[in-house]
């Protein structure tokens, strides 16, 4: 309930030692898709959590179980109370709020924003590739689907300054919008590799992402390997 959550937020705001005993469940398929953001967060906070990846046999069992019937799923428990949470960009937002990786600036939490929603929409391109079996005929389908002209849009936003580096990597502290980069890029990687190395920009601004947030480097090098 309403009441439930903001009770257990406040008291997440509040002191750190409390913290200590706050336990984060997140519960997806065996893929990256929209959970991978929400485990990039709590890497980067340094927030150590239980990633659990269902079967697709697992996931039908429980689907009539869970609210609105879609993954991925979220598990909180803190001082006996526990809080289940679903639709990720929302989750995303509170924990990039709460890590302080977004920001207090109304303009820069837009510029943020405005990025994290242009990747999903390239992001959404890919998968439907993914998901449609098209995996032979990618790179051309990615055309057909705009996904080069989103990826071109999004480029140029991020790099409207002139400079090599987008927007988003000025700041010192990692933002929601660069780890959600490193996604999309390994994402592109595996699906429309071509796509991707027209672009060298991006591998260049992936290696500096993580260059900044070491802990973020070492999850991708270790968690398990999918498609997307």
């Amino acid at each position: 309930t309403q009441s439930t959550w903001e009770e257990f937020h406040c008291i997440m705001s509040g002191s750190a030692a409390l913290l200590k005993d706050w336990k984060v469940e997140v519960l997806s398929l065996n893929e990256r898709r929209n959970t991978e953001l929400i485990r990039l967060l709590l890497v980067a906070m340094g927030k150590k959590f239980d990633d659990t990846r269902l079967t697709e046999e697992q996931w039908k069992q429980m689907k009539p179980t869970v609210v609105g019937h879609q993954l991925p799923i979220v598990r909180e428990e803190m001082c006996g109370m526990k809080l289940e949470s679903s639709q990720s960009l929302a989750i995303c937002r509170f924990y990039a709020d709460f890590g302080n990786m977004c920001s207090t600036n109304q303009w820069e939490v837009y510029l943020i924003e405005r990025a994290v929603e242009q990747m999903r929409d390239i992001l959404t391109v890919i998968y439907k590739i993914h998901d449609n079996k098209q995996l032979n005929n990618a790179e051309q389908v990615f055309v057909d689907k705009h996904g080069v002209d989103l990826l071109q849009t999004l480029m140029k936003f991020v790099n409207d300054d002139g400079k090599d580096q987008c927007f988003f990597t000025l700041q010192k502290r990692v933002t929601m919008a660069e780890l959600m980069f490193t996604n999309l890029c390994d994402t592109m990687r595996n699906v429309v590799p071509r796509a991707y190395a027209q672009i060298p920009q991006m591998e260049t601004m992936y290696n500096r992402i993580l260059k900044k947030v070491p802990k973020v480097a070492e999850w991708i090098r270790t968690r398990p390997h999918t498609t997307i």
